[in-house]
């Protein structure tokens, strides 16, 4: 059975290269391709264009979804935090790429929320929870201290930020797969950490984040201890459909598409706790996104933490924002906590 599949596996990438060759050749030459067709006529000259137009958007897709170059010094300067305990770190991804990543400590003497008056003894059971931190399309990991230290101080938890591959420091160019290679390899460093609590990690995903935060979560359920994601979208077939309304985007079929992220199916898979924050005002990603997502999510412990002014990306301003995700933080903990005290009493006989 390992001979065909392999087989197949070749017959795939060798189809997959002549149509990658076939779209480049055409687009080169799509210019005298038209000023043919022009003069001559011609069904299979009319079919090159298309196939040649239809490369054009398939490529041009990544440029519409990642901008890492904005602002403009995105790639060149990435703001570290001042006065605060942090590791900048780099590490390699299964296929090889450099990514840089932020590790900001908490230092803090008090126990994280909803720790602090558990029956629970050693050194894990007051350790802080770590949230790994996945941001949108747009900047780099810089641009998210501010916010990052704010969870650091008002949830009492590490905080690690990634710069995905074509983001700042991060070398490579961004695309889907590579996105979810760059989360698998920031959850595997992590849990390499022997000074990091291993049960009590956290994913949380703003925008696009969301949705790789979704993908890593559905894929390590028993690494992952909980998701957050906030103002992220259902799929990019959905927002393809929303933000070009005037076509008609459903009739394409999926392998039109070169960035999917599938959260809407992928969620279906994330049993553990899960919030989902959405801001009411945001005007690129339709608020009822995330009500969907919350509703086919299958967590026992959900929660959907609704702010009315909430933009985009500024949902993190709002009054109470962190007070929800204290909250949730909190319940997460104290199960955590009870579940290490159930375990303990388990594992004594008394005679």
């Amino acid at each position: 059975m390992e001979k065909p599949l392999r087989l197949w596996g070749s017959v795939e990438r060798c189809a997959l290269t002549l149509v990658s060759w076939s779209w480049g050749a055409c687009r080169v030459s799509l210019l005298a391709l038209i000023l043919t067709y022009h003069l001559y006529g011609g069904f299979i000259l009319l079919a090159l264009i298309l196939v040649s137009v239809a490369g054009i958007l398939y490529k041009f897709q990544d440029a519409l979804l990642y901008f890492p170059d904005q602002p403009s010094s995105s790639r060149l300067y990435v703001p570290v935090p001042t006065g605060i305990p942090h590791e900048n770190v780099y590490i390699r991804t299964k296929d090889g790429v450099k990514l840089n990543l932020i590790l900001l400590r908490f230092t803090g003497g008090d126990a994280p929320p909803g720790v602090a008056g558990a029956n629970v003894s050693g050194p894990a059971s007051s350790a802080p929870p770590t949230i790994l931190y996945f941001h949108g399309n747009a900047g780099n990991i810089g641009h998210r201290v501010p916010n990052a230290l704010l969870m650091l101080v008002n949830l009492k938890a590490n905080v690690v930020l990634v710069d995905y591959r074509g983001y700042g420091k991060s070398d490579g160019e961004p695309g889907e797969e590579g996105l979810y290679l760059d989360a698998e390899a920031t959850l595997d460093y992590v849990m390499t950490r022997p000074d990091l609590d291993k049960t009590k990690v956290i994913l949380f995903g703003r925008s696009l984040g969301g949705a790789v935060v979704i993908r890593l979560a559905s894929t390590n359920p028993h690494r992952v201890a909980a998701i957050m994601v906030e103002n992220t979208f259902l799929s990019i077939p959905h927002m393809a459909t929303t933000l070009f309304s005037f076509l008609p985007m459903r009739l394409l079929p999926l392998w039109c598409y070169r960035n999917k992220f599938l959260s809407y199916r992928q969620v279906a898979l994330c049993r553990m706790p899960s919030l989902f924050v959405s801001g009411l005002s945001d005007q690129l990603i339709p608020p009822v996104m995330m009500k969907q997502l919350y509703e086919m999510s299958p967590s026992r412990t959900k929660r959907l933490a609704i702010f009315p002014e909430g933009t985009h990306n500024d949902t993190w301003q709002c009054q109470g924002y962190f007070a929800a995700l204290e909250q949730f933080v909190c319940e997460l903990l104290k199960s955590h906590a009870h579940e290490e005290s159930v375990q303990t009493s388990a594992s004594v006989t008394i005679i």
